[in-house]
This record gives structure tokens, sequence and C-alpha cells, in this order.
């Protein structure tokens, strides 16, 4: 095998495993040895002749950038790279939604509550907190405290 032969043997060895990293969950491993294989490749160009040697790398640093650009802007929008890439969310926050219940309002226990369970107020049903111990199912009871927008419940009477 020649120098040339084996110079364009690494290069398409090396872009080879390069679209291997794009494909594979493989952590950079794939990406560690196509760089490697790339960079066999300009040092067996530059066995061959200095200039071809310079020209590959050159050619390899002006072409880099390209390929990162249209990794960003171009691969995310192809049907394999929408696949691959997450949505892009907009991440403003939800406004909160007004609780349903207040302190003081009455209502009863759907389940058992121990510390934590169901309750309904005014029709609506509700993870509560029990404050002092168990309450059972079906048992008046009244929010002392919202904490975490989450009810803090005790037994009446």
């Amino acid at each position: 095998m020649t120098l040339g032969e084996m110079s364009i043997i690494l290069a398409v060895l090396g872009i080879v495993l390069l679209i291997g990293e794009l494909l594979l969950p493989t952590h950079g491993v794939l990406a560690f040895v196509g760089v490697g294989s790339l960079v066999g490749a300009i040092i067996a160009s530059f066995l061959i002749n200095v200039w071809l040697g310079i020209g590959s790398m050159v050619g390899g640093a002006a072409i880099t950038p390209l390929i990162g650009l249209w990794l960003v802007n171009v691969w995310p929008r192809t049907r394999l790279g929408r696949q691959f890439v997450l949505p892009f969310h907009d991440h403003a926050p939800r406004p909160l939604e007004p609780l349903p219940v207040q302190i003081g309002q009455a209502g009863t226990t759907v389940s058992e509550l121990r510390p934590m369970g169901t309750c309904e107020f005014a029709g609506q049903r509700i993870e509560a907190i029990s404050d002092l111990g168990m309450i059972p199912p079906r048992k008046q009871i009244r929010v002392v405290n919202i904490t975490n927008r989450r009810p803090t419940v005790r037994a009446i009477g």
C-alpha cells in the first residue's frame, strides 16, 4: 500500500467515523478515533509531499468551520436531525394558577390523611397534608396553612 492510498483510506475512515458519531451514542469515542484518522491522513500527506500536506491541512482547517456551521444550522432541520436534536422550547415561566383553597376554608377528607391524602373543597379534590397525625376519610377539616402550594389541614372537632 502506498502512502497516497493510506492517506485516502485514513481520510475516508475519519469521515465515516465522524458521521457515525452523529448517529451512535459512543460518548465521543468514534469522534476521537475519527479525528485521529484525519490527522493520520494529513501526516501521510506530509510524508508524500510537503506541499500536499500543507494543502490538506489548510483544506481541513477551512472546511471544519463550514461543517460546524452546517451541523448547527442545517442538521437539526433535516428529517434525521429532527429525531436526534431536541426541539426548542420557550423558557418563559408559566404564571402560577391561583390555589383553589384559602386559609380557613372548610372541606372533607376523601382518603385517609396519614399525613398526606386527598381532600375535597367546594367540589374540587386537592392533595393536602395533615397538621396533626392521621385523619380518617369523610371527616370535616379546615385549612390552617399553605406551604409550597399545598394546604395543611386540621380536623374540625
